[in-house]
């Protein structure tokens, strides 16, 4: 993702320029034959409980709708209890069992809908997804000097910001997420990748770890306070606040690793799932207690190229990074990335039973061609393989902390696997 500051929220046009923008990286990602680290490019595609809320203030007037004026606040805070995978400890020889890990970066409704048919499609299989909240989605266009990116002035971004008669929509398709078992995450706010088709770095990779604890400091209290910069947005109170955030995915996977993640450990994170990796069980990164759950590069069905588990990877490879296209070639790369994802759980199934994990963004690209292949997946996975568990990143650091340890080596030692 990589926004313009003030520009029309969330729409396949700011996608679009974008795209214009980074068309000089695309010969590079495509030369790149064993794993593609394509920058993820979030798409924004044109993108309730009895507990007391924090929000309500002595002189607020809740309306009919759920809505109050005056609101400071509008989560609840401590956060409602959640559905939530209650883990089972294997016993030594046991085979585990088989995860998905489907995350979305952006993590915002859109106008067409795209989170609520996925969280329809999770209600019928019983699914749950992490959802990569960039947070400026909640800010309206009037409110962007709010933000203040380290490094830049305030109001610019990388991202658009949002449209204010999205930001109920969003509100409420949160809320509905959450009660129904699925993580908040951060994408954290302004996209900053640099001008990478130059190779200047001038983004978020050159960070420090006060910059990162920023960004994590506005984006919190972003959430936290959405009626403020939405007086008139007609949604009731979120049912958790920011302290839900437990995991990040970096702009463009860029970042000062040693520096990012001396941030997220000061915030209070679990895990990170920003690097590129394999078929393989997760581990911890190296002296942090912090969980690395890396995007597997996955070989492209019926082609001799490894790209990351990510859509935009996908796209650079399938479609020149354009995100449209005849519907020959929307059918064709629909189903190339289906039989991909098909092709990886196959692999890991009857391998090492690593968790697969598949990243997306909430979009329309190529007529929808990436969010059909996922509802394909989830549909036809569900029926071929009911013991396939979708799981939330969150879930699968509590699974892997209630191994017993030497299990959990036994399963971490096992050879990546290779899909085919």
């Amino acid at each position: 993702m990589v926004h313009n500051s003030g520009r029309q929220g969330w729409g396949v046009a700011g996608l679009e320029a974008l795209l214009r923008r980074q068309r000089a990286v695309v010969a590079l990602v495509l030369a790149i034959v064993v794993v593609v680290l394509a920058f993820g490019l979030p798409s924004a595609s044109s993108e309730e409980g009895s507990t007391q809320s924090s929000a309500e203030t002595a002189s607020g007037q809740r309306a009919a709708d759920g809505a109050q004026l005056g609101r400071t606040t509008g989560v609840v805070s401590p956060p409602e209890p959640q559905p939530r995978l209650e883990p089972v400890r294997l016993q030594p020889g046991e085979q585990p069992p088989q995860f998905v890990v489907l995350s979305m970066d952006g993590g915002c409704e859109t106008r067409s809908g795209v989170m609520r048919d996925l969280l329809d499609t999770a209600d019928r299989i019983q699914a749950h997804f992490t959802f990569f909240l960039s947070g400026l989605c909640l800010v309206p266009h009037d409110r962007s000097t709010d933000y203040h990116a380290p490094g830049h002035e305030p109001g610019e971004s990388d991202l658009p910001f949002a449209d204010p008669d999205m930001v109920a929509t969003r509100i409420d398709t949160l809320s509905r997420a959450y009660r129904s078992g699925h993580e908040i995450g951060t994408h954290f706010l302004g996209h900053f990748c640099g001008d990478l088709s130059q190779g200047q770095h001038t983004g978020v990779g050159l960070w420090n770890a006060e910059d990162w604890r920023s960004e994590i400091a506005q984006a919190r209290n972003f959430l936290d306070t959405w009626p403020v910069r939405n007086p008139t947005a007609q949604a009731a109170d979120l049912p958790f606040d920011a302290s839900v955030m437990k995991g990040s995915r970096t702009p463009c996977l860029l970042g000062d690793r040693p520096e990012l993640h001396a941030a997220l450990e000061a915030e209070g994170f679990r895990y990170d799932a920003s690097d590129p990796g394999g078929l393989s069980w997760p581990k911890r990164f190296e002296n942090s207690p912090l969980w690395n759950f890396p995007l597997p590069a996955l070989r492209l069905d019926q082609t001799n190229l490894w790209v990351l588990s990510m859509d935009y990877n996908f796209l650079a490879n399938q479609n020149n990074a354009r995100t449209d296209g005849d519907q020959a070639t929307c059918d064709r790369v629909e189903q190339q990335t289906y039989q991909t994802y098909v092709n990886s759980l196959d692999a890991v199934l009857a391998g090492n039973r690593a968790p697969l994990i598949l990243g997306s963004h909430l979009n329309s690209w190529l007529c929808g061609a990436y969010v059909k292949s996922i509802h394909r997946f989830l549909d036809d996975t569900a029926v071929n393989h009911p013991d396939v568990q979708f799981i939330s990143f969150q879930e699968l650091a509590d699974w892997l902390e209630a191994q017993d340890p030497a299990v959990l080596t036994e399963l971490q030692q096992r050879p990546g696997e290779r899909s085919y």
